[in-house]
Order: structure tokens, then C-alpha cells, then sequence
């Protein structure tokens, strides 16, 4: 006779069966708060602020031989073959900083009009460092930017906009 409870034997496999279902997870309601016109607002402020970066940032280039004109006028010893080299690297890491800065610009306004407080902040401190730049050189391009930049930035603290960033903590 055999004992069917001997821990020395194996008894017959039996099949593991199905896993039980995964837990059905839905969004909180609080997820789909909708963006308030102040934030909309400042969203689409930024990005007319970029577009106008941008534009002075080739008007900006296109006056490129006054700087040509600077540099022979300096009398620094250089040929006009160096001049024109070093102006024209100039420019292309100028342009290179103005796209990379306006796609960062794009990407914290895209990030706040999502509700993120980070990018709010981020958008807050490139304004006040842009305000502090203006003062090295002030264009007209500069100043509207500027003061593109600041509205943004105030429409993004009014009250709507803080009880919207405070609900999409909240979630998160």
C-alpha cells in the first residue's frame, strides 16, 4: 500500500491553470482636466514668441557683413580669408544656439500646457535670464520677444492656471 501524503514521492503534475486577470485600471477623472485659456494662452504666446526669435535671429544673420566690416576695421592683422571664416563660424554657432534654444522653448511650453509645474518653473527662469540679456544689446526683435516671454509667464501663474497645475499634481 502506498502512502499518498510521502514527501519523498512526487505526486502526478497538475496543470497550473490560468493566471488570474489582471487588475482593470481606469484614469481618475481628475486625468482629463481641461487646459484653462490662460494656459492656452500662454502656450500659444510662447510659441509666437519663438517664431519672432527665430525671424530676428535671421535678420540678425543677414546684417552679418557689419560684423565682416567690424572685424577689418579692427585692423587685427588678420587676412580678410580669416576674417570672413571667423565670422561666418560665428554665425553658424549662432544659429545652431537660436534653434537649439527655440526648440527648447517649444518643448517647456508644450510641457507646461500639459500641467507639468517643472516646465512652468524652467519657462520662469529663461524669462528673467532673457530680461538680463536684454540688457547687453537691445533690438527691437529683443524687446518683443522679451516681452512675449513675460506675458506667457504671467498668464501661466494667474489663479486658473495654479489651480490647474495644482490639480495636475495632484493626479500624478
Amino acid at each position: 500500500m502506498t502512502n499518498p501524503q510521502d514527501p519523498n514521492q512526487y505526486g502526478q503534475p497538475q496543470p497550473y491553470g490560468m493566471p488570474p486577470a489582471a487588475p482593470q485600471f481606469t484614469e481618475p477623472a481628475t486625468q482629463n482636466i481641461p487646459v484653462p485659456t490662460t494656459v492656452q494662452a500662454s502656450f500659444w504666446v510662447w510659441v509666437a514668441t519663438v517664431v519672432l526669435s527665430l525671424i530676428g535671429a535671421v535678420v540678425g544673420f543677414a546684417g552679418s557683413g557689419d560684423a565682416l566690416a567690424a572685424a577689418r576695421s579692427a585692423n587685427s592683422g588678420l587676412t580678410d580669408a580669416q576674417l570672413q571664416a571667423i565670422v561666418t563660424g560665428a554665425l553658424i554657432f549662432a544659429a545652431v544656439i537660436a534653434i537649439v534654444f527655440a526648440g527648447l522653448y517649444l518643448l517647456f511650453a508644450f510641457k507646461a500646457r500639459a500641467g507639468r509645474n517643472w516646465a512652468r518653473i524652467t519657462l520662469t527662469v529663461l524669462t528673467v535670464l532673457r530680461l538680463l540679456a536684454l540688457a547687453a544689446g537691445v533690438t527691437l526683435f529683443g524687446v518683443i520677444t522679451v516681452v512675449g516671454a513675460i506675458v506667457a509667464t504671467v498668464l501661466l501663474f494667474l489663479p486658473e492656471s495654479n489651480q490647474y497645475f495644482t490639480a495636475k499634481k495632484v493626479v500624478r
